[in-house]
């Protein structure tokens, strides 16, 4: 019997985390927050693993008015969890782990990195488990940053189809976005700040399909636009529609949450849990970031 599909519903819980330490302001249905009455350089121990807890559980969460040095960003970072190698830069100068992303206002690329549906790194055998950004200067309006709940949208799939993805891999690899960089460029030959990470990236890495969270022990599905490049042991056209509709289901306006950016502003993400979008669409305007990421383990 054909039925027409529905929106997803119930099910949903971004009710706002409780701290002594912030106040929790729900951003959608879906996932985020933002984090009020608090600076972050001023946090305590316990203010920090509060702060972790709100994060694992609104996926995403952000706090205006920070205004953050490089110094102040890469310590409140270090207090997060040890360093990510990041595969793109080298950092800033004095602040390794402090990585920019500007985009001038005389810039005009037809491709960002970022641009498409991804989770950070997910190619490497152990990809960053939080990313921190932080705006120090922005468009008027556009270069909003989008996110998903990848372990909402796993919840929304029938048990059957659950049962059937729970043995899988996916291959992460950064071959495809390479491919598609190089021809939009005039030049091509993009890669990775480090040879060997570009060799990684290129050769990328079989994870579970469906991860589950090291903190919280939530299903998720890990899927990815831009890197998911295979499944493990499947033909490359068994794959792909296994893939695409996962991204599709995964993206849905239901799953997701939209920030629009203001100078000041630092926000953070759960890898393990989410994807997220940036779109290229602030020609003419200057745009200011800083990104640190935190390492994590191997996803099971």
């Amino acid at each position: 019997m054909w039925q027409v599909r529905v929106a997803p519903c119930g099910d949903f819980d971004n009710h706002p985390f409780q701290s002594e330490h912030f106040t929790c302001e729900p951003l959608g249905a879906a996932m985020g927050a933002e984090i009020t009455g608090a600076r972050l350089p001023d946090l305590s121990d316990e203010g920090i693993e509060s702060l972790k807890q709100a994060l694992w559980k609104h996926k995403m969460v952000f706090l205006r008015d920070q205004h953050l040095s490089h110094a102040e960003h890469e310590e409140f970072s270090r207090r997060l969890g040890p360093f990510a190698v990041d595969a793109y830069t080298q950092g800033v100068e004095g602040h390794r782990d402090v990585h920019p992303i500007i985009k001038e206002a005389d810039e005009v690329t037809p491709s960002l990195f970022g641009g498409g549906w991804h989770t950070d790194s997910p190619f490497l055998e152990e990809p960053p488990s939080i990313t921190t950004l932080r705006q120090v200067e922005g468009p008027p309006y556009g270069g909003d940053t989008t996110w998903t709940n990848t372990a909402l949208a796993f919840r929304h799939l029938s048990k059957v189809y659950q049962d059937m993805l729970r043995p899988l891999k996916v291959w992460m690899s950064a071959r495809n976005n390479f491919a598609t960089q190089n021809l939009l460029r005039e030049g091509g030959a993009i890669q990775f700040g480090d040879p060997e990470k570009h060799e990684q990236g290129l050769k990328g890495t079989v994870h579970p399909l469906v991860r589950t969270h090291p903190h919280t022990g939530e299903p998720s599905l890990y899927i990815c636009d831009t890197y998911a490049a295979g499944i493990d042991g499947m033909t490359t056209h068994e794959a792909k529609p296994l893939i695409d509709f996962l991204v599709q289901h995964t993206i849905q306006h239901a799953f997701t949450c939209r920030l629009r950016w203001e100078p000041g502003m630092v926000c953070m993400w759960d890898n393990a849990a989410t994807m997220h979008l940036g779109p290229n669409d602030y020609d003419g305007f200057r745009r200011e970031m800083y990104r640190t990421t935190i390492a994590g383990g191997v996803p099971v």
